[in-house]
């Protein structure tokens, strides 16, 4: 199989992920903090430890502002039903995930004010109007990078427009955290990440991490239970991060998810991103050479995640999709990728596209191979 859905979840995991993944379940398996044992204290290790990797990648001095979640849409989640009220303004774009544009659907039932802010058919913010619409807004969300085209929004213009009119600015870098660099020193209020996309964890990880000095008591918890602090108490601990982690740690997935993250810190960023452009360019490039097809990408100026949303002229792309993977064992997707909005955005619905996302192990051989493949579909 070659695969291309690593916008989806990364895959072949690191051997380095997979053996600590295992060496938990086989040489631990206790939960963290759930008694005086050995195994529960080195359970407990796993997790700090991966809160101290987590809040250093993302350019935090506190792990304890670390909050771990079942995913990334958790604790999206968490911060829009635990911070907006009915008469509360928030701005998103034009270009979220469904992780996003449903809740605040949700939220707009309830009498929260939602405004979408435009974007252009690349999925660049317009900072212009964007400016404009933040007025009044108790909250911004916005992707750091899409799960369309690739496109990276330009995070410190967007931080310094939030802390001008005093809104607090959320950052999902779902698509973009361990392909391209992202951290506190761009301005974000909170950052909500994934663990099984760039980060190279397994699926079940991910979380949000606060800025130092950010009041997380403005966002109410929506789950309580077991923390293993103050456990006498009825109430939830209100300090952090005991406050929003409700019930039993993945320590298998944190085990993992730290692996994957001392991985990426082993090659570095910058080569990292190197190798994935190199790639993904090849496989844009040799799309757009044919006559009819239209890659879906920024310009090459620009930062990119090596997302490859392409269309074939008079082609479906569940057809294409059907029989790259029939045909070749190619492993991809195509239509809305969650994301109806943003192909409103870029002219793409109601078809949608066929989006290849190579990863971190994706060879020439295999991007070779899938463009004579693609080539071989227009026959």
């Amino acid at each position: 199989m070659i695969y291309l859905d690593n916008a989806s979840t990364s895959w072949p995991k690191p051997d380095s992920v997979v053996n600590a993944v295992s060496d938990y379940i086989r040489n631990i398996g206790a939960s963290p903090a759930r008694g005086n044992c050995t195994a529960a204290l080195d359970a407990l290790g796993v997790v700090l430890d991966c809160r101290e990797v987590v809040a250093s990648f993302f350019g935090s001095t506190n792990p304890l502002n670390v909050i771990f979640s079942h995913n990334v849409t958790w604790a999206i989640n968490t911060v829009l039903h635990g911070m907006l009220r009915s008469g509360d303004k928030v701005v998103s774009s034009t270009m979220e995930h469904n992780a996003v544009t449903r809740p605040l659907t949700a939220l707009s039932e309830k009498g929260v004010e939602v405004v979408y802010s435009p974007c252009d058919e690349h999925g660049h913010l317009d900072l212009d109007a964007f400016e404009k619409n933040i007025t009044g807004a108790k909250l911004a969300v916005l992707n750091h990078g899409s799960n369309v085209t690739g496109t990276v929004q330009d995070v410190e213009a967007i931080s310094k427009i939030c802390r001008s009119s005093g809104t607090v600015f959320l950052l999902d870098v779902a698509q973009s955290a361990g392909i391209v660099p992202v951290s506190f020193y761009q301005g974000p209020d909170i950052i909500a990440f994934t663990g099984h996309k760039g980060l190279l964890g397994v699926p079940g990880t991910g979380g949000m991490v606060f800025a130092d000095g950010f009041q997380a008591d403005r966002i109410h918890s929506l789950a309580q239970g077991g923390t293993g602090s103050l456990s006498e108490e009825a109430r939830q601990p209100d300090f952090l991060p005991d406050r929003f982690e409700a019930g039993t740690m993945n320590g298998p997935g944190l085990a993992g998810l730290h692996a994957g993250i001392e991985y990426l810190n082993s090659i570095g960023l910058t080569e990292i991103y190197a190798r994935k452009m190199k790639i993904a360019g090849m496989l844009a490039r040799g799309i757009e050479e044919i006559s009819g097809a239209r890659v879906y990408r920024p310009s090459s100026d620009k930062l990119w995640t090596a997302v490859v949303s392409f269309t074939l002229p008079d082609s479906c792309t569940a057809a294409i999709s059907d029989y790259l993977s029939r045909e070749h064992n190619i492993c991809c997707r195509y239509g809305f990728h969650c994301a109806a909005s943003a192909h409103r955005t870029i002219g793409t619905f109601p078809e949608g596209t066929v989006r290849l996302s190579p990863g971190l192990f994706t060879t020439v051989s295999d991007i070779e191979t899938t463009l004579e493949a693609v080539r071989m579909y227009r026959v």
